[in-house]
């Protein structure tokens, strides 16, 4: 009689491990690979007709496209902090450059990769996610994400001598676009003892960068990134640990400085490089302008381009930029691809749900602008791609319904089933954003409880409160935009998808303003 019950009860703990290890093993992994600084220049977007971004398209065919994704701030710390915690902008007054950690709301909220662990995930992390990692979040980081390499003077990064002295005002990194065979040599100057070659200059790696040929140097940020993301995988390969994991893979390029190597600047041969379509004096209905004191960086980055004395004309300036972004994105492809094939072949394919996205766009000249940090449409536009192999039957469907960055933690949430709350403690504030399921379930979905307008925030620097800043929402077929002095622009993407016409005072658009404008302060009240 004892020893039955000895066997019934080591049958009922191997049952109850065994459904344990199950349960667990069905929890689905997740991949998130961030672009930083890509808009609309891929392949299946159309954003450029020379773009080449094959493995991305490969991946779009896959899943589920959103056409119409838009960033919460379209410049890198914000916009990083924003996804990442799941809160507006708006919401944590956190929409300029300083750092989120001393945001008391961004930092009294959960974080993905806290919210991932307290579910029982692993948590890793490589490259540029945040824009300064939370500590403790990750139970593994990679590669330190280091922008470079860069020219180099012997005690700091400096512009490179191929690009045009005018545009240095900007620093060395925005100044800086070349390929990676050009290598710089700085003379000594009185001030610095000069240097020949490339060098690393981030806090944490500050050293020289190997250079000899495009197969024999350093590998750059993203290629270490790559390496580090296959070697954890085929560990997590041989570990017999049951425990999900959480991935997050983030690529530099292409963000300034737009460096690679040549071969990538070969596939975009100078000559024949399309610059964006521009129309002459674009910027006059524009109201940006009259909002700042001084020149913006976006306008002081394309005026020192064009009308440097480096180019016989303007178009030839916008030529030579719009290269080194064309291959900086054909390279961030690359290691895209090299990501998801290393998933591909392993044991992990069928189980792990893919996400892509960039962390805002980027101007290329469009009413004379040349940055991040607008409310225009190159400037908040990004891609976001959604694979989950639940939703297979919808491969290579697209959404055009208004979405945006923050929307990717409370659709983590729900893809992965994640529990409790979000809040660290009542400082903290509740997700903002909302599930995209309804639309991986049916891409032609007419309704979902998310709003039917993304909404984009910059800094007016007036005050700290919302409603004094410069704010956008994109709806499915106009963007509107108010400005902190009360000031407006209107597109209608129905015939003017490059923004050129300012319909903002006409008055056959005055019902689609005046309730455009209602969703925005409804947004902002939130």
């Amino acid at each position: 009689m004892e020893m039955k019950i000895k066997i019934k009860t080591s049958i009922i703990c191997l049952c109850i491990l065994i459904t344990t290890f199950s349960f667990a093993q069905e929890k689905t992994n997740v991949l998130m690979i961030v672009l930083d600084d890509l808009n609309d220049y891929v392949g299946v977007m159309g954003g450029h007709p020379q773009a080449k971004t094959p493995h991305i398209d490969k991946l779009a065919k896959e899943g589920v496209l959103f056409t119409n994704a838009h960033s919460n701030v379209p410049v890198c710390s914000p916009s990083r902090a924003s996804f990442m915690t799941g809160i507006l902008p708006s919401t944590s007054g956190n929409w300029g450059f300083g750092d989120w950690q001393k945001n008391e709301i961004s930092m009294n909220s959960k974080s993905l990769p806290e919210h991932f662990r307290e579910n029982g995930y692993s948590t890793y992390q490589t490259g540029k996610v945040f824009h300064r990692s939370k500590k403790g979040v990750w139970d593994e980081m990679g590669a330190v994400a280091d922008y470079g390499p860069m020219a180099y003077n012997g005690k700091k990064a400096v512009q490179h001598p191929l690009c045009p002295t005018e545009m240095g005002v900007l620093g060395a990194l925005d100044a800086t676009f070349t390929s990676l065979k050009n290598v710089p040599n700085i003379p000594k100057t009185a001030d610095a003892p000069g240097y020949n070659g490339w060098y690393n200059t981030n806090w944490k790696i500050n050293a020289p960068f190997k250079y000899i040929t495009d197969d024999n140097r350093d590998l750059m940020t993203d290629e270490k990134s790559v390496a580090w993301y296959k070697n954890k995988l085929a560990d997590l390969e041989n570990d017999n640990t049951s425990k999900p994991f959480f991935m997050a893979v983030g690529f530099i390029r292409p963000h300034t400085p737009l460096v690679v190597p040549q071969k990538y600047f070969d596939m975009f041969p100078l000559d024949s490089v399309k610059i964006p379509v521009l129309l002459e004096n674009d910027k006059e209905d524009t109201k940006l302008d009259e909002n700042t004191t001084n020149e913006t960086r976006g306008r002081t980055a394309f005026r020192t381009l064009t009308t440097s004395s480096s180019y016989a004309s303007k178009e030839k300036a916008l030529q030579v930029y719009v290269q080194a972004y064309l291959a900086s994105i054909a390279f961030a492809d690359d290691m895209v691809g090299e990501t998801l094939k290393a998933l591909e072949v392993s044991s992990f394919k069928d189980n792990t749900m893919v996400m892509l996205f960039g962390d805002h766009g980027y101007n290329l000249g469009e009413k004379d602008y040349l940055f991040k940090y607008s409310l225009w449409e190159e400037s908040t536009h990004v891609p976001l791609i959604i694979k989950h192999s639940n939703y297979s039957k919808n491969a290579g469907m697209t959404v055009d319904h208004p979405v945006s960055l923050v929307d990717v933690f409370p659709t983590l949430k729900d893809l992965c089933n994640l529990q409790g709350p979000t809040l660290i403690n009542e400082k903290g504030a509740k997700l903002d954003g909302f599930s995209l399921k309804p639309f991986l379930e049916n891409p032609e979905a007419k309704s979902w409880s998310g709003p039917d307008v993304a909404l984009t925030i910059i800094s007016s620097w007036k005050s700290k409160e919302p409603e004094d800043q410069h704010v956008s929402v994109r709806s499915k077929d106009f963007r509107y935009t108010l400005y902190a002095n009360g000031s407006e622009e209107l597109y209608n993407h129905k015939n003017d998808a490059y923004e050129w016409h300012n319909v903002a005072d006409d008055k056959k658009h005055k019902k689609i303003k005046k309730d455009l404008k209602n969703q925005l302060l409804q947004q902002l009240s939130k």
